[in-house]
C-alpha cells in the first residue's frame, strides 16, 4: 500500500511523515516541490508472533506501507471555471509519483506558530482543504482534456467501442470536476473503472484529512473533530486529528519511554496505529496470512477480493495455476496449534477461486505449475 502525504507548505507534512515512519527527514525548510521523502513502514500486527509458533519458523514478515512526503502546493484556491492556471505548482515528477499511490493523506494546519507563518497569511483549515482539492482538480482536468482531444481525433477515423466508452467516461469525469466535485464522489461500474484505472486521477483516490494541531490544542480535540466531521460524510473521506510535532518526538523515543510519555499526554495509541486503522477502514482493506517453514507473512487485500486474487498477490504463478485454497481463521489455527489438528477438528476449509477472503484468514494456496 502506498500513501501520499500532501498539503500546503509549512503545515507539518514532514513532521507527520517522521511520526509515521519513525524517520528523521529534515523539517522546516523542506518545501521544495521538486523532491519527496519516501519511507517503507511495517504494519504492526500481534497475530504474526503466534503464527510463527504454529509454522515453527523464526521469521515474521509484516505488511508494509510506503509513505511519500510530497512538496507543498502553493496555489491559492480558485474557481476551476474562472481562473484555470496554465501550470500547476506541483512538479510533474511529484504529480506522477502521487498518481501511483493508493490513497492521499492531506495534512491540514490548525496550529498557530509565529515563527512559521502560513503562506496565505493566516491559518484557515477549511480554505486549505479547498485549495489542495482544487489543485488536484486542475491536475485531473489537464489529463482528461488532453486525452479527450486525442480520442476525438481517433474516433474520426476509428469508432471502436473501447474508444467510445472511454470518451463517454472521461466526459462524465470532466463534467463532475467542472461542477466542483471530486471524482471519488462518482459511482462507476467495474468495466468503466478498468478503462481509466491507468490514469491515477488524484481526486478519485481515497482521502484522509490529517488535522495537525499543537500540543496545547489537545484539550480541545473533541470540538476540533466536530468542526471537520462533516468532511466524513463525503465519499471515501476520513478525518484524523493529531499533534504532529509531539507525535514526531514520541516516535524518536525507545518503545518503553514512548509508552510512558504517551500515558502522560493522555494518548491511547501512537500516530502510526491510529493512522493505519483509519487508512484500512477508509480503503476497505483486510489482512490475510500465509506461512511455512521459512516465515509467517501478512498481506494486505481489499474487502471482497477473492482467493485467486490473493494468490496473485503472493505470486503470479499461483494465480495462473490456481486450483484451490485451504483457509482457516488465524485464531482457530493458533488455538489448534497445527494444520493437522485443525483438519481433524473440521476447521480447515477448502475454497475455490470465487471465495472472498476474510479478515484474519490464513491461506494455503494449491496451484499447478505454470511452466
Amino acid at each position: 500500500m502506498r500513501i501520499g502525504i500532501v498539503g500546503r507548505p509549512h503545515v507539518g507534512k514532514t513532521s507527520v511523515f517522521n511520526a509515521l515512519a519513525q524517520s528523521n527527514a529534515v523539517v522546516g525548510d523542506y518545501t521544495s516541490n521538486k523532491q519527496y521523502n519516501l519511507s517503507t513502514v511495517s504494519v504492526p500486527d500481534d497475530r504474526l508472533e503466534p503464527l510463527t509458533k504454529v509454522f515453527q519458523c523464526n521469521k515474521m514478515v509484516p505488511a508494509t506501507i510506503d509513505y511519500i512526503d510530497a512538496g507543498g502546493t502553493t496555489q491559492s484556491a480558485r474557481n476551476p471555471n474562472v481562473d484555470r492556471p496554465d501550470n500547476l505548482e506541483l512538479n510533474a515528477g511529484v504529480l506522477a509519483e502521487l498518481r501511483t499511490v493508493d490513497a492521499l493523506a492531506h495534512v491540514v494546519r490548525l496550529f498557530e506558530d509565529e515563527t512559521v507563518p502560513h503562506v496565505d497569511g493566516n491559518v484557515d483549515g477549511e480554505r486549505d482543504i479547498e485549495s489542495v482539492n482544487l489543485e488536484f482538480t486542475f491536475a485531473d482536468l489537464q489529463i482528461i482534456e488532453g486525452r479527450l482531444n486525442r480520442l476525438e481525433k481517433l474516433l474520426q477515423n476509428q469508432k471502436t467501442p473501447e474508444y467510445q466508452n472511454e470518451f463517454r467516461v472521461l466526459e462524465t469525469y470532466k463534467q463532475t470536476l467542472e461542477d466542483g466535485k471530486p471524482l471519488r464522489s462518482l459511482e462507476i461500474s467495474d468495466a468503466d473503472e478498468k478503462l481509466i484505472r491507468g490514469y491515477g486521477f488524484l481526486s478519485q483516490k481515497p482521502l484522509l484529512l490529517i488535522i495537525n494541531i499543537s500540543e496545547d490544542q489537545l484539550q480541545d480535540i473533541d470540538n476540533i473533530y466536530k468542526r471537520f466531521s462533516d468532511f466524513e460524510t463525503q465519499e471515501q473521506t476520513a478525518v484524523i486529528i493529531l499533534a504532529a510535532q509531539l507525535e514526531m518526538e514520541i516516535a524518536q523515543l525507545d518503545p518503553d519511554d514512548a509508552q510512558i510519555f504517551m500515558v502522560e499526554m493522555g494518548l491511547n495509541q501512537s500516530a502510526l496505529d491510529r493512522f493505519i486503522q483509519t487508512s484500512y477502514q477508509l480503503m476497505g482493506l483486510i489482512t490475510f496470512f500465509t506461512g511455512g517453514e521459512k516465515e509467517a507473512r501478512a498481506w494486505t487485500l481489499r474487502k471482497g477480493q477473492t482467493a485467486v486474487e490473493a494468490a496473485g498477490l503472493i505470486h503470479t504463478d499461483f494465480e495462473q495455476g490456481f486450483i484451490r485454497s485451504e483457509c482457516i481463521n488465524w485464531k482457530d489455527l493458533t488455538e489448534c496449534g497445527s494444520y493437522t489438528q485443525a483438519r481433524s477438528k473440521g476447521l480447515l476449509r477448502t475454497e475455490g477461486k470465487t471465495y472472498q477472503v476474510q479478515e484474519g484468514d490464513v491461506l494455503n494456496i494449491l496451484a499447478n505449475p505454470t511452466n
